[in-house]
């Protein structure tokens, strides 16, 4: 990757509203999760496990970005669904199972579209501050 390319990415996120943030690691989420499966049909262990492993770590992004003070029953059902989108990504590493991975490759993209919708029906009513309120600490550039 070229340099200036991470400086751009790295200021992308570091200005980032919340909402832009959260699609920009489900984005994270799914461009590893298609490598994870490319690597799966390529038999290269080493990527697989490496790009299931970026999976889960914005994974884990995700889950700490969680309010269940504010979130209540919603935050309660994310955390269930990221915890089967982990479970299912480590049976998927250890199976070498692309099947696991289109899974979660399925569920997440879907739920990033109501994310993407939510977001853009919120900024519309100005109902809710957007703005970029904790660092993330998922590294989006590679």
């Amino acid at each position: 990757m070229y340099p200036n390319t991470r400086n751009y990415r790295n200021t992308d996120v570091a200005t980032a509203d919340r909402g832009k943030l959260i699609i920009m690691i489900y984005d994270h989420c799914l461009k590893w999760s298609h490598a994870a499966v490319d690597a799966i049909h390529r038999n290269d262990i080493e990527l697989r496990a490496r790009a299931i492993f970026k999976v889960q770590d914005g994974i884990t992004e995700l889950q700490c970005a969680l309010d269940f003070q504010k979130g209540g029953e919603v935050a309660n059902n994310l955390q269930r669904l990221y915890d089967f989108y982990n479970r299912h990504l480590s049976e998927a590493n250890i199976q070498n199972s692309a099947e696991n991975i289109n899974d979660v490759i399925t569920m997440m993209s879907s739920l990033r579209e109501a994310w993407v919708q939510c977001f853009e029906n919120v900024r519309k009513s100005g109902t809710i501050s957007m703005t970029h309120s904790q660092k993330s600490n998922v590294s989006l550039v590679g």
